[in-house]
């Protein structure tokens, strides 16, 4: 049986369209959402995934700024 990852690949998603990748199976909520992943979209998202996008599959949040700061900026450095 093929396993279904917990998540797309994060590789590159700054920039990038929001809910782009064809091998990941969006939730409704986050295919509804125009744009891309910029630095206050994923901001916003790490923070509250729910009110980024209600009926998301995002089950964490992570409320501390400088740690999404961190993992924003981290994600840039992913080729």
């Amino acid at each position: 049986a093929k396993s279904t990852p917990m998540g797309p690949s994060l590789v590159g998603s700054p920039g990038r369209k929001i809910a782009a990748l064809g091998d990941y199976a969006y939730s409704t909520a986050l295919k509804a959402k125009d744009g891309a992943w910029t630095d206050a979209n994923l901001d916003a998202y790490l923070a509250a995934p729910g009110k980024f996008a209600p009926g998301g599959k995002m089950p964490a949040a992570m409320p501390a700024a400088a740690d999404r700061a961190a993992v924003i900026a981290y994600l840039k450095t992913l080729k």
